[in-house]
């Protein structure tokens, strides 16, 4: 929740792109619903479930377009952590696991956000020179996998939303395919009567 809050201090396109991507995904959400049940009529409880559908994307949303902005920003943050490595060593020193942590304390400093994305790392075998691209690396690989968790959540959240909001439709509806197949059935049967009629 608190990287949401920094989120909206640091970028607030990241917000406005979050919860417009999250309109777009509700409206498909809702199409695709109406598209499969005939003449859907959605109860109250249904916009309820919708309306916590869409806060639940909106926050998901909003967390994956940040993370590609900090993907996007990488090369940067990479440069800061090649002023930061070069001002306390030589290009050819090799650094410990405890000096890279705390080379990244100093980047979580400077950029807060990076908090909730990165608490530290284990960087040994690195010689300053090396250092900051293979952090750059680790967070690229790092806020990747975070996507993909996010996906996944977003994923989780429509599939109980459609299950809900498909139990909260009213009862007299019926789904379009049953429907077709109901009347073509009665079609059917109705010309089978036509035909058996004793000719005059």
């Amino acid at each position: 929740m608190w990287a949401l809050f920094d989120i909206l201090r640091y970028s607030f396109s990241s917000v406005i792109w979050g919860i417009l991507i999250s309109v777009a995904c509700m409206a498909l959400f809702v199409f695709l619903i109406k598209g499969w049940y005939k003449d859907a009529t959605f109860s109250p409880v249904s916009y309820l479930i919708g309306a916590i559908l869409f806060l639940f994307l909106s926050f998901q949303c909003i967390l994956i377009v940040g993370s590609l902005k900090i993907i996007d920003t990488t090369d940067y943050y990479e440069t800061e952590i090649t002023n930061i490595v070069n001002s306390v060593y030589d290009a050819s020193d090799e650094v410990s696991v405890k000096k890279s942590d705390e080379i990244i304390k100093d980047i979580i400093n400077e950029f807060p956000i990076l908090e909730y994305y990165i608490s530290g790392g284990e960087f040994s075998g690195f010689t300053a020179m090396e250092l900051p691209h293979a952090m750059a690396d680790e967070l690229r690989s790092f806020m990747r996998y975070y996507i993909f968790r996010r996906l996944l959540w977003c994923l989780g959240f429509v599939i109980v939303g459609s299950v809900c909001v498909i139990k909260s439709l009213s009862r007299h509806y019926t789904p379009l395919r049953r429907s077709e197949r109901i009347q073509r059935q009665r079609i059917q049967t109705e010309r089978r009567r036509v035909s058996r009629r004793p000719r005059r």
